[in-house]
C-alpha cells in the first residue's frame, strides 16, 4: 500500500533587515567619519559621500529587494555623535507591497547629540493597493543638537490609475529631548473607512507628508518666514506650527497634503533649501538624487 506524503505548507518567504550607523567628527582632522556601518540582512550603505566637502557625511541607504512584502521587517538605527554631522536619504521611493494579510513594518530611530547636525531626507513611501504597513520614527535630540527631517507617503500608485484599497497604513511619530517626548502623533488610515473622503482626514488629496526642523534656529522668527511660502491650492496645501522647548530651541512642525508626490516634494526641498542655513549654521546643497 503506498503512502501519500504531502509537503508541509511553505512558510511566505520575508526579509528581516537591520543597518546600524553611527557618525562621528574625527578629532584630528574635523572630517564626519561614518565610524560604524553594521547590517544584518539586505540594508546596506556602500560608502560615505562627501558633495560638501569633510564637514558633512553623505549616506545613501539601500535595499536591493526594493520594496517591503507582507511580513519583512526593517529597522534602521542612526547616531550622530557630538559635533558630527550627516546626511541620510535613500536613492529612490520605498515601495510597500501587496501582503497578504502579513503586517510589514518599518522602525527608523535617529539620535542626534550634542552640537550634532542630521537631515533626514528619504524619499518617498509608496503604499500600494493590499498593504498592511506600520512605519515608524523615533527621534532622539541633546540640548544643542539640530536637525531637519521629513517622512513623505502616497497612497496608492496614481500615476498607474490606481486608488489606495484594501489596505491599511499604521504611521508614528515621536520626538524626545532629553528624556521627555514633545511630540508624539500617531496616525491609522484604513481604506475602507468611509470617511476616508471626508475634509476631517485625506479628503481628496493622496499624499500627506511631514516636515520638522529642530534647534535654536527653529524660532518664531523662521516660522513667520515658512508661513510666508506657504502654498494652499486644490493641488497641494501646506501648513506650519511651532512648540517651544527648554533652553530656547523650537520645533516647528510642517504638514501638507497633495494630489501628487512630485508637488508636495518639491515643497520641502525648497523649504529645506531656504531654511537650512538658518537651523544648521550649513549653507544648503541640493542632492544630486533629487535631480535624477
Amino acid at each position: 500500500m503506498q503512502t501519500c506524503t504531502l509537503d508541509p505548507i511553505e512558510k511566505p518567504k520575508r526579509w528581516d533587515a537591520s543597518l546600524h550607523l553611527e557618525f562621528m567628527k574625527s578629532p584630528h582632522s574635523g572630517k564626519t567619519l561614518l565610524s560604524k556601518k553594521e547590517h544584518f540582512g539586505p540594508l546596506v550603505v556602500q560608502k560615505s559621500l562627501y558633495p560638501e566637502g569633510d564637514e558633512v557625511c553623505h549616506a545613501v541607504i539601500l535595499h536591493p529587494p526594493a520594496g517591503i512584502a507582507g511580513g519583512d521587517h526593517l529597522n534602521i538605527d542612526i547616531f550622530t555623535s557630538p559635533d558630527a554631522k550627516a546626511v541620510v536619504t535613500t536613492p529612490g521611493a520605498t515601495k510597500w507591497y501587496k501582503s497578504n494579510g502579513h503586517l510589514s513594518s518599518q522602525e527608523t530611530k535617529l539620535s542626534v547629540a550634542s552640537r550634532a547636525h542630521l537631515d533626514f531626507l528619504p524619499q518617498e513611501n509608496i503604499y500600494f493597493n493590499s498593504s498592511n504597513a506600520r512605519n515608524v520614527i523615533q527621534i532622539k535630540l541633546e540640548d544643542t543638537a539640530t536637525m531637519i527631517g521629513w517622512d513623505i507617503a502616497q497612497l496608492g500608485r496614481t500615476a498607474s490609475g490606481e486608488t489606495w484599497s484594501h489596505a491599511h497604513l499604521i504611521n508614528e511619530l515621536q520626538l524626545v529631548y532629553g528624556d521627555r517626548p514633545y511630540w508624539i502623533e500617531s496616525s491609522f488610515l484604513d481604506s475602507d473607512d468611509l470617511t476616508m473622503g471626508s475634509n476631517c482626514k485625506l479628503g481628496t488629496y493622496s499624499v500627506m507628508g511631514v516636515m520638522w526642523f529642530f534647534g535654536n534656529g527653529a524660532n518664531q522668527e523662521l516660522l513667520d518666514q515658512i508661513r510666508d511660502c506657504l502654498i494652499w491650492s486644490d493641488t497641494l496645501r501646506v501648513g506650519a506650527t511651532r512648540i517651544n522647548l527648554p533652553e530656547k530651541n523650537g520645533l516647528i512642525i510642517v504638514r501638507a497634503t497633495s494630489t501628487e508626490v512630485e508637488y508636495l516634494k518639491d515643497c520641502f526641498i525648497d523649504m529645506w533649501l531656504r531654511f537650512r542655513l538658518d537651523v544648521s549654521g550649513i549653507a544648503p546643497l541640493p542632492l544630486r538624487l533629487w535631480k535624477t
